[in-house]
């Protein structure tokens, strides 16, 4: 019996982008995106310090704004058995600037493709995100 607590659908969106945490920088993978945050996945196995704050940054392609999220990460999961070893890590939003919220949107909508969700149920779930993030009124 699965003991699922997940709310809300993940929305693949598979893109590159770059994760701060503290003073280090990391190339990752973003895995998908939910209304409670974002996994990604950097492609070697690695121990974290996951109290700290982290900014990633993602740009689409070459002519796409660069969107930043900040998050801390929630949990981590190793992938030893993989090859390459990689670490995936989940991240709660905590913060999105409002240019880059619209931004995030425009990108969801162009790669939401053949997901199960339509553009209506996107759009709820990306107002529900900004409404979700603190400091939005």
């Amino acid at each position: 019996m699965s003991t699922e607590k997940r709310q809300f659908q993940r929305l693949a969106i598979n893109m590159n982008g770059l994760l701060n945490i503290a003073d280090d920088v990391f190339d990752v993978q973003v895995l998908d995106l939910s209304l409670q945050g974002v996994r990604v996945r950097l492609n070697n196995d690695m121990s974290l310090d996951i109290s700290h704050p982290l900014t990633l940054t993602i740009q689409p392609n070459e002519d796409s704004p660069v969107i930043t999220l900040f998050g801390q990460i929630t949990h981590v999961q190793h992938e030893a058995v993989s090859t390459p070893a990689a670490t995936v890590l989940g991240m709660k939003l905590t913060h999105i600037p409002l240019d880059d919220l619209s931004a995030l949107r425009r990108v969801l909508l162009l790669n939401s493709g053949e997901q199960d969700m339509d553009t209506h149920e996107l759009m709820i779930m990306l107002d529900r995100i900004a409404d979700s993030l603190p400091g939005h009124s």
